[in-house]
């Protein structure tokens, strides 16, 4: 009979096709990995992956199986959960982003420490945020609203971001005013790939081969080259507005971003995600 900890193995190989990538996944050495999955395959009489020098490939068995441990691994994941319901403690994973972790996340878990010192977070921040429904987080905070009807979505808020520069900057190339003025000037933006309707307007100014001279996919990194003069960035207000080192642009003129609370039905009836959401909404609710 296959039991979960062989199971384990096989889905964590055949996810990274790599003992290393297979190996971080598990929080084991790769030597690990490849002994276990080869006593598992032993056990079977069978192969699993075809091996090729930098790559592990599932088998033609390795494919019928690879269905039925995805199956075994969403059982094992409801029984932690309804082991866990009820408790006020524990980890919870949140995947956002830093900016969102800066403004809203940090301060919910002050509220979180007073009233529930059991709850620990581990926050990961992305752009592109974890699968919820791989189990990857229990829970993401985010601006794109998924589409997998599996999974719990809510809107928290809809936030608003503005143009700004430092004075410096302004002073050196002048401040933009409506129309196509942002043409001419120096633009710090997410990548293309993350936020492509940036590229072609701005908080409601339209752009035609935009002059980015910075690119990243941190707002904290936009942010900062922005307060030293290198261009215009578009920045959530909620951080920017009272920099001292930045000035407004285009004041009158925003973009709204809706922020999104994704997580699994499963996992939104445990008592420490419950207190989780709550001091989040009431975090967000309160901007």
């Amino acid at each position: 009979m296959i039991n979960w900890d062989d199971a384990r193995f096989f889905l964590a190989l055949a996810r990274r096709g790599s003992l290393r990538g297979a190996g971080l996944d598990l929080r084991v050495d790769q030597a690990t990995v490849g002994r276990r999955v080869a006593a598992f395959e032993q056990s079977l009489n069978a192969k699993l992956f075809i091996r090729t020098p930098r790559h592990y490939r599932l088998s033609p068995l390795g494919e019928e199986l690879l269905p039925q441990a995805e199956a075994m691994e969403r059982a094992m994941q409801t029984m932690d959960r309804t082991a866990s319901l009820g408790e006020l403690e524990g980890e919870v994973r949140i995947a956002t982003t830093d900016t969102l972790a800066q403004g809203f996340v940090l301060p919910a878990f002050s509220l979180l420490r007073e009233r529930h010192p059991g709850i620990r977070l581990t926050l990961q921040t992305a752009v592109n945020v974890s699968d919820i429904a791989n189990q990857e987080a229990d829970l993401a905070i985010r601006s794109l609203r998924p589409e997998r009807d599996e999974l719990v979505v809510k809107r928290l808020a809809t936030i608003k971001m503005g143009l700004y520069a430092s004075r410096d900057y302004l002073m050196r190339r002048g401040t933009p005013r409506c129309g196509a003025d942002l043409q001419r000037h120096d633009l710090l933006l997410f990548p293309r790939e993350l936020v492509a309707r940036h590229w072609l307007s701005l908080c409601g100014e339209p752009l035609d081969k935009p002059n980015v001279v910075l690119q990243s996919n941190a707002q904290l990194v936009l942010m900062a080259a922005a307060r030293q003069g290198l261009g215009i960035a578009l920045l959530s207000t909620f951080l920017a507005e009272d920099d001292p080192g930045l000035v407004r642009i285009l004041p009158g003129q925003h973009d709204p971003i809706d922020i999104w609370l994704v997580l699994h039905p499963d996992v939104q009836k445990t008592g420490r995600m419950r207190a989780v959401v709550d001091a989040l909404e009431e975090v967000f609710q309160g901007h």
